[in-house]
């Protein structure tokens, strides 16, 4: 996965600043289960480019343990009710509405 600082976010497709979210997130990487379950590269490249609101409501929706063993794809992101219902109000959402925090500094 390219890592990349501005663009399209993959969740909600603003154009915005956007960060690297790991879909299998780091703090889990030396755990046995997981270097079982997936081997060291795709740990370290399988993520999505996503602007801040989204990566922060990924955290805020589940800890790291659950995205490592049950949402470490996009798809299985979405297939989430919850989340999808968050996805779909963020993709109405016009640049003002869903202003960047940081901006305001």
């Amino acid at each position: 996965m390219t890592r990349i600082r501005y663009g399209e976010c993959e969740i909600c497709g603003r154009e915005k600043s956007l960060s690297f979210h790991h879909l299998i997130p780091c703090t889990l990487h030396k755990r046995k289960l997981f270097q079982k379950k997936f081997d060291k590269e795709d740990m370290h490249t399988r993520g999505l480019n996503l602007c801040r609101m989204c990566h922060s409501t990924i955290h805020k929706f589940f800890d790291h343990k659950t995205l490592g063993l049950h949402y470490n794809t996009k798809e299985k992101l979405l297939e989430n009710e919850e989340f999808s219902k968050y996805v779909n109000w963020a993709k109405k959402q016009t640049k003002d509405k869903a202003r960047d925090p940081r901006n305001d500094r």
